[in-house]
C-alpha cells in the first residue's frame, strides 16, 4: 500500500510539473535557389581607332540566369544575404550603323561570359500570415569570366563593381520550407577592347553599360 501510495504520488508529481517547451529557436540562416530573368537595358559608345563611331552601338541580348543565395536574419526586421549567379554567356550584337556594316561584318562582336555577386541588406517591415515582404541595396560585382572573339579579335572586357536596389516577398510553406519572388536592379558599366580584322584591324574600344533588371523566382529552405 505504502509502495502504491508512492508511485501515485510520483504521478502526481509528474503530472503536476511544467512541461518543458521548445527549446530550440528558429535559424536565422536560409538559403534560397531560384531562376532569374535578365532584362538588359545596353547603352554604349564605340570608338575605331581612337575616332568616335556616331551611331554605332553593342548590343546584348535577355538571358535567363540560375541564383543561389544564402541569408542570415540580423533581427526580425533585417536580414544580410549574398547571391550569385550561375556563369551565363552573353552574345555581343552589333547595333545601330554597325548593322550597315554587314558584310564585312557578321553582326556578332563577341561574347563575353559573366558571374554576378550580390550582397544586399534587406528590410522587412512586417510579416502578413506567413507573407513577407521586403526591399533593400546593396553592392553587386560583376565577374568577366571568359570572352571570345566574333567580329572583335583579341577581345578584352573588365569586371568591375555596381549598385543594386532589390525588392520582393517571401511566403512561408513550412517553418524550413518557402517560396519568393524578387526583383534586383544592378547598375553595372564594363570596357572592352579588341581589333576588327574585316576592317584592317583597326582597334575599337567601347564602354557599355548593360544595367540588367533580374526577375528572380523560386525556394527557400531554413535550416
Amino acid at each position: 500500500m505504502n509502495k502504491l501510495m508512492l508511485i501515485a504520488s510520483l504521478c502526481m508529481a509528474a503530472a503536476a510539473w511544467p512541461a518543458a517547451g521548445p527549446t530550440d529557436a528558429p535559424s536565422r540562416w536560409s538559403t534560397r535557389l531560384g531562376l532569374a530573368y535578365a532584362k538588359f537595358d545596353t547603352s554604349s559608345e564605340l570608338s575605331l581607332a581612337g575616332v568616335p563611331a556616331p551611331g554605332a552601338r553593342a548590343t546584348v541580348d535577355d538571358q535567363g540566369i540560375f541564383m543561389g543565395d544564402v541569408g542570415f536574419d540580423i533581427t526580425d526586421h533585417w536580414t544580410a544575404r549574398a547571391a550569385i549567379g550561375a556563369p551565363v554567356a552573353l552574345p555581343v550584337l552589333a547595333g545601330g550603323t554597325l548593322q550597315g556594316l554587314s558584310p564585312p561584318l557578321s553582326g556578332t562582336l563577341g561574347e563575353i561570359e559573366i558571374a554576378p555577386i550580390v550582397v544586399s541588406l534587406l528590410y522587412a517591415p512586417r510579416q502578413f500570415a506567413g507573407f513577407k515582404p521586403y526591399l533593400g541595396a546593396g553592392a553587386a560585382y560583376t565577374y568577366i569570366l571568359d570572352t571570345k572573339p566574333g567580329d572583335v579579335a583579341q577581345l578584352e572586357a573588365s569586371s568591375g563593381w555596381g549598385a543594386v536596389l532589390q525588392a520582393g516577398c517571401n511566403f512561408a510553406i513550412t517553418p524550413q520550407l518557402s517560396a519568393f519572388a524578387d526583383a534586383r536592379k544592378i547598375y553595372f558599366a564594363t570596357t572592352a577592347s579588341g581589333v576588327v580584322p574585316a576592317l584592317g584591324s583597326v582597334p575599337v574600344e567601347a564602354a557599355v553599360t548593360l544595367d540588367p533588371l533580374l526577375f528572380n523566382v523560386g525556394v527557400g529552405y531554413r535550416f
